[in-house]
């Protein structure tokens, strides 16, 4: 008897844990205890999530079909959280910074994530018992995943609420880069596209000089040793912060706090170059070997999904290299070149005023600033993009082009976007971090609520893509807000 046919789920940046950091506070060495509002937080999104699966484990899109719950990366925030075991546990350097990022406190942190999200464990257990599957997607939060023990907890912290653990254990997936379903939909995290989020191989995120390390990553030092440094900094509002909101966080702490936050940032931008500059080495010195594995590794991908090779190495060619691939890279990264382009035109813009006849000066100087706008404008194009959003609708359209895919999904913007790009479909299932922080709507008032989820449903030629708003008010999905 065949498979009953299935039809894609997907929640996009779940950020479970997220949450479970110190509130904000001025003295690094001596935190507070996490506090009772981000217990809140958690516990909220946990049974926000629980009704979301219980709601679809008992509504197919129609008769007969089953899901593919697709959870697609940053499902778990091993970054943001900030837990730490006691103090005898950690060495010196955890101790002021917080934990590493290695398999061994991936899996600590985990089983406190495990302990903090029971209700949705055990919906995702009765989801799959029902006949539904699970995917995980590896994102730049959740990077952990690539250490197979921590992959092998979490199947084991679900299957624990199952009534047939091995049914459980069948029916979740992990993918490393995306979930391709032949003719209607690629899935990716995204992070690979962002320079400061991704690594320095995204096929293979571990360290080069340190076993069972993650390799570096600007967003995970600048986390370590910034963020955690300057308890103050509010991590959670980045993705929505306005220049007015970082100038009352300035003003704040003006000026010795804002003194000592610029040393620290200067200190993790050193450790940050000095760890990548490492591990650059470090492969260097292994060039040949490992750009074998790498290449046996993409002949994999392609041959599972019965693909050319060139396929799968012009997918991996639209990668964007990380911010500390060279110290060029860095320095435009850090707006330094911006910085020092000022300086430059100002001086000569003072000689050009101080040395020329007068009626030649003005002219000359004029000219020295345009050279330096143009300038400007050039270094530009090169910069590292901080907003890869409207990057994800063009490589979108390419990997459709390149795939066939009929649907292209990618995550880690937290923007909502259904649109047609080309003849491929672009969809960004958005966030679910701020919909803990969020004050619940009235009953009857208009709907506001945060998190929203994507539904690819019906076989190739008769495909209907939605991106939905789920309700913390109703536990019920609201209204389709686009349809394609």
């Amino acid at each position: 008897m065949a498979a009953p046919a299935s039809d894609i789920l997907i929640v996009s940046d779940l950020h479970l844990g997220g949450p479970l950091r110190p509130p904000p506070h001025q003295d690094p060495d001596h935190p507070p205890p996490i506090g009772l509002r981000a217990i809140r937080r958690v516990v909220r999104l946990d049974r926000e999530l629980a009704r979301f699966i219980d709601y679809h484990r008992a509504h197919p899109s129609a008769p007969g079909r089953r899901w593919t719950l697709i959870f697609n990366g940053d499902t778990i925030d091993f970054l943001h959280m900030d837990v730490r075991p006691d103090q005898d546990q950690l060495d010196a350097e955890e101790s002021h910074y917080g934990l590493a990022f290695d398999e061994r406190r991936a899996r600590f942190k985990l089983a406190v994530i495990a302990r903090c999200h029971r209700h949705s464990l055990t919906a995702l257990a009765r989801f799959i018992e029902a006949g539904h599957q699970v995917v995980f997607i590896v994102g730049n939060h959740d990077v952990d995943l690539w250490f197979g023990e921590v992959r092998n907890d979490l199947i084991e912290q679900i299957a624990a609420h199952a009534d047939d653990p091995e049914q459980v254990r069948a029916g979740v997936r992990f993918e490393p880069w995306f979930y391709y379903d032949a003719g209607r939909a690629y899935v990716e995290h995204g992070h690979r596209f962002d320079p400061y989020a991704t690594f320095p191989d995204p096929l293979s995120p571990l360290a080069a000089d340190r076993a069972r390390y993650l390799a570096p990553n600007f967003g995970h030092f600048g986390l370590r040793y910034f963020c955690n440094r300057v308890p103050s900094f509010p991590i959670h509002d980045l993705d929505t912060m306005t220049w007015r909101d970082l100038w009352a966080w300035v003003k704040a702490h003006w000026p010795w706090g804002l003194l000592r936050s610029l040393g620290q940032y200067v200190a993790f931008v050193f450790r940050y170059a000095q760890a990548t500059a490492r591990d650059r080495f470090s492969r260097g010195r292994r060039e040949a070997v490992t750009r074998a594995r790498r290449r046996d590794r993409l002949r994999r991908f392609a041959a599972r999904h019965g693909w050319p090779l060139a396929r799968i190495l012009a997918l991996d060619g639209m990668r964007k290299p990380h911010v500390g691939e060279t110290i060029g890279r860095l320095i435009q990264a850090l707006h330094l070149d911006r910085l020092a382009l000022i300086g430059l035109t100002l001086a000569c813009v003072v000689v050009a005023l101080g040395l020329v006849d007068a009626p030649w000066s003005g002219l000359l100087a004029l000219g020295v600033a345009g050279l330096g706008f143009g300038a400007w404008r050039q270094l530009d194009r090169t910069r590292p993009p901080v907003d890869v959003h409207p990057l994800l609708g063009r490589v979108a359209r390419r990997v459709g082009r390149l795939t066939d895919a009929k649907v292209v999904v990618f995550g880690h913007t937290h923007r909502p976007t259904l649109r047609q790009v080309g003849k491929v479909r672009w969809l960004n299932p958005g966030s679910w971090e701020h919909l803990p922080r969020q004050h619940l709507h009235a009953d009857g008032a208009p709907c506001d609520c945060a998190a929203r989820f994507g539904i690819i449903a019906g076989d190739r030629d008769h495909l209907r893509t939605r991106l939905v708003r789920w309700c913390a008010r109703a536990h019920a999905p609201l209204r389709i807000e686009q349809e394609a």
